[in-house]
């Protein structure tokens, strides 16, 4: 019975720590809850030289950018950020393979108070 119960409360917890993933491109806007969690994933191929990096022009005071952490060239990069403060915002991220830009991507985030 003990084991049932830490099972729930276990797969609950995991359930809500969930984080959000913006998938939607520029021009969908993407609307967040101010401080929550969220991230942007992007296929990243390191063994043929891809990278992707996030360009630092969006509004810093309206989105933290967490970090980013690679998964493997199966499940590519994840960029995690927080929203902090209401408003709106566009997050570029740049493929690069060495010097060239391969391919740039846009997310606009708005950012919603409770």
């Amino acid at each position: 019975m003990f084991k049932k119960i830490l099972i729930i409360g276990l797969g609950i917890l995991l359930y809500a720590c969930n984080i959000a993933e913006i998938k939607n491109g520029y021009p969908a806007i993407n609307t967040i809850e101010n401080g929550k969690s969220f991230c942007i994933i992007l296929p990243e191929d390191h063994t043929k030289g891809y990278n992707w990096q996030l360009k630092p022009d969006y509004t810093k005071n309206m989105v933290e950018h967490v970090n980013e952490v690679w998964h493997g060239n199966e499940k590519g990069i994840y960029f995690n950020f927080k929203a902090v403060a209401a408003g709106q915002t566009t997050l570029t991220f740049i493929c690069r393979k060495y010097t060239d830009t391969l391919d740039v991507k846009r997310f606009v985030v708005k950012i919603s108070d409770i």
